[in-house]
Parts: C-alpha cells; sequence; structure tokens
C-alpha cells in the first residue's frame, strides 16, 4: 500500500469586544492518492469544506452557533457496477448545523447542552478494500452511501476542592440517530461452485436508521497526601444503549442465499434477505458494541519516584453475526470452533489491569516499567480476537 495526503486549513477568527462576540470561519481542503492491490488499483479521494462559527457572551451564559458544508469526491480507476451502472467516480455535498449553551450555575458549576448534525462519507477501504485475512475475505461495496445524523447532549460539571485536592466531576446524557449507518457485516458475497463455504466474509453495509443513547461520567482529580507524596485520579464510566430502529428492516439481499438455524431447533433454513434480527445473535442491539465501559487511572508520586494502576473493564459483547454462532453448512458448534464456548465463560465481561512504575532520574532521562494485563487474563476485543497476556516492558525516555 502507498498513499500520498495534502492537506491545507486557514482559519479566521475576529473578536468583537464591545459585543463579547467571537466569529471563526474557515476552509478546509485534504486530498488523498491511494496506490495498492487491495483497493483494486489507484484512488484518490477529496474533501472540501467551509465552516463558520460564532460564540456570543451573555453575562453567565455561552451560545455558540455553527455550520459547515462538506464536499466529498472519490474516483477509481477501476470501474464498478452499482445498481446497473458502471461508475467510477462519486461526489456529494451537504451541509451540517450545530449549536451548544453553556451556563455557569455557581462558582465551580457549570450546565451545558449542544446539538449537531453529523455526516461521514465512506472511506477508500469501505468502498474498494478486498483482502483475505486467515482466509475471511474482506469485500468492497462501491454502492455505499454516505452516513449522516445528529448527536444532542445536556452535561453538568462539578469542580472539587478540598484542602489540598482539587478536580472536577461531569455527568452528561448523550442521545445520537443515524441514517444508512454503516456496519462491517458478515454473508456469503460471492458464489463459487461446489464449495458451500467460500464467498463469505465482512462487508460494510448500510443497515438502516439507528439510535445511540446512554449516560457518561467522569471524575478527575489531583491532590497532596503529603508533602512529598502527590496523587492524581482519572476515572469514567459510560453506559450506551445502541439499538436499530427497525430490526426488520431488509438492508441487503444476498445473491447467493445462507442457511442457518434461526429459531435453534437445529432446522436450517435459507437466508437471502438481511435484516437485524436475522442476521444477529442478539437484535436488541447493534452488533460488536458494549453497553457498559469504565476505567480508573491511579497514580501516586513520591519526589522523583511514581507507580501508577489502571483498571479497564467492558461488559459482555451481546450481539454478533449470528453466522458465527450457527454454523450453516453442518456441525454445531458455530462457524469458529470453540468460540461458544469462549463466549460463555467469558459473559460476565473482562476486567483488565495494567502497572507501571517511574523514575524521574534528572530532567533529561527518566526510567520505566510497565506491566500490561497484570492477571494474564484470556481476553478478546471482538470474537476470535485473542489479545496480548502479560508483557512487560523496560522504558528509558530522553528528553532533549
Amino acid at each position: 500500500n502507498e498513499s500520498e495526503i495534502y492537506f491545507a486549513d486557514y482559519q479566521w477568527q475576529k473578536n468583537i469586544e464591545k459585543y463579547n462576540l467571537r466569529i471563526t470561519s474557515g476552509v478546509t481542503n485534504e486530498i488523498v492518492y491511494g496506490r495498492s492491490e487491495l483497493f483494486q488499483g489507484n484512488n484518490s479521494r477529496k474533501n472540501h469544506a467551509v465552516y463558520t462559527q460564532i460564540d456570543k457572551k451573555w453575562g453567565k451564559l455561552n451560545i455558540s452557533l455553527g455550520t459547515r458544508y462538506e464536499y466529498f469526491n472519490i474516483n477509481s480507476e477501476t470501474d464498478h457496477v452499482v445498481d446497473g451502472d458502471t461508475i467510477n467516480n462519486m461526489k456529494v455535498g451537504k451541509p451540517v448545523f450545530r449549536s451548544g449553551l453553556n451556563y455557569q450555575i455557581a462558582k465551580a458549576t457549570f450546565l451545558r447542552s449542544s446539538w449537531g448534525q453529523g455526516y461521514r462519507f465512506p472511506s477508500m477501504a469501505e468502498l474498494f478494500i478486498r483482502a483475505t485475512q486467515s482466509g475471511l475475505e474482506i469485500y468492497p461495496n462501491p454502492g455505499l452511501k454516505p452516513e449522516s445524523g445528529w448527536s444532542s447532549e445536556i452535561g453538568i460539571k462539578q469542580g472539587i476542592k478540598t484542602g489540598e485536592w482539587i478536580g472536577y466531576i461531569d455527568v452528561a446524557a448523550f442521545l445520537m440517530q443515524y441514517n444508512d449507518m454503516m456496519e462491517f457485516t458478515f454473508g456469503r458475497w460471492e458464489d463459487i461452485p461446489n464449495d458451500p463455504v467460500a464467498g463469505i466474509g465482512f462487508k460494510s453495509l448500510n443497515v438502516g436508521k439507528t439510535q445511540i443513547s446512554g449516560i457518561e461520567i467522569s471524575l478527575t482529580g489531583q491532590g497532596e497526601i503529603t508533602n512529598n507524596l502527590t496523587i492524581n485520579i482519572l476515572g469514567g464510566y459510560t453506559y450506551m444503549n445502541p439499538v436499530p430502529m427497525d430490526p426488520n428492516e431488509i438492508y441487503e439481499t444476498l445473491e447467493t442465499p445462507m442457511w442457518i438455524d434461526l429459531d435453534g431447533d437445529n432446522i436450517l433454513e435459507e437466508v437471502s434477505e438481511l435484516t437485524y434480527n436475522n442476521s444477529s445473535s442478539n437484535p436488541s442491539t447493534l452488533k460488536y458494541r458494549y453497553k457498559h465501559i469504565a476505567k480508573l487511572d491511579v497514580e501516586l508520586i513520591y519526589k522523583k519516584i511514581s507507580l501508577g494502576t489502571s483498571f479497564r473493564y467492558n461488559d459482555f459483547m451481546s450481539n454478533i453475526d449470528r453466522f458465527f454462532t450457527e454454523y450453516y453448512v453442518g456441525g454445531d458448534d458455530g462457524l469458529i470452533p470453540g468460540l461458544n464456548a469462549a463466549r460463555e465463560e467469558f459473559k460476565n465481561g473482562d476486567l483488565i489491569i495494567d502497572m507501571r512504575s517511574g523514575y524521574q532520574y534528572n530532567e533529561m532521562i527518566r526510567f520505566g516499567i510497565v506491566v500490561n494485563n497484570l492477571l494474564n487474563r484470556e481476553y478478546m476485543s471482538r470474537p476470535a480476537d485473542m489479545k496480548p497476556p502479560r508483557t512487560f516492558a523496560v522504558q528509558c525516555n530522553l528528553k532533549i
């Protein structure tokens, strides 16, 4: 793979102090040239945008209003067939808008809310990449539609100060909706005669309208325990509820049907029209996502010595492609042997602990020891993607 990226950004800002007003405008340009067999030849992507934002302060209230126009253009030296037409160029433009409010309720208490639109054009990888990973194909989808949507948030940030301890707690609720959301989906995308398992793999698809709601809590603090001992704390918790808005919507039709056990009665049924209900192990949530994520990092600093530990937790990934868990050409242990047993064993989620220590020799040199996955836990970031066991690293950082 070989690529070149050209990027230019110009920003202009004007403060009108008389009206407590700030105007920010700019232009962003990015051009990418990619050459790779994975992308089926030479391709280029151009992204141009112009934007303006107005920030106004009214006493303790700050107001932001902004807009941005995005333009994308992708060219491919390879002709692709989309809806019966042969094309090698795709271009689209769309305006998006955003707004935000921030109000200071008390000396260290801030209330905020925001609403904004989003727009994402498919990447060259999603459109054109074709690759084999351990025998599993990744298929291109040149007919992929851009993803659009909006997000909103309301939150409160509270500062804390007790003696030598300072920090803040931030609590926010969010709601996001997407149209034509893009998601890599497993299926049989190519018919190869006399080989019932050939032609299967992942392809990026538009899966319809989706919604993600939740709440996020974060904590940051720093303080002195004694004159020479300092503690730093950084933590956060996120709850998300990612759901398909219409799980019965047909978002893709397979040219070559697949056979799966839809009802768990060991009777294989033909599937050619993909919906969230028939392609998911748990259609009540979006695929390959966690609902609960938590992180905590604590560091003690004594003179030139530091000792820190971090905790990372995620719950069980309840929804994956159904074809992984229910074998459709024979056998009873899913497409990947051992996958169902592993999912059952680790259904309570994963807690990973890392540790680190350091010694600041002088202003230029620092030594460190890092232990990742301290408990040597067996875990996967996604099905069949085993993460590293306990690892040790010795570091020497030189600052010039």
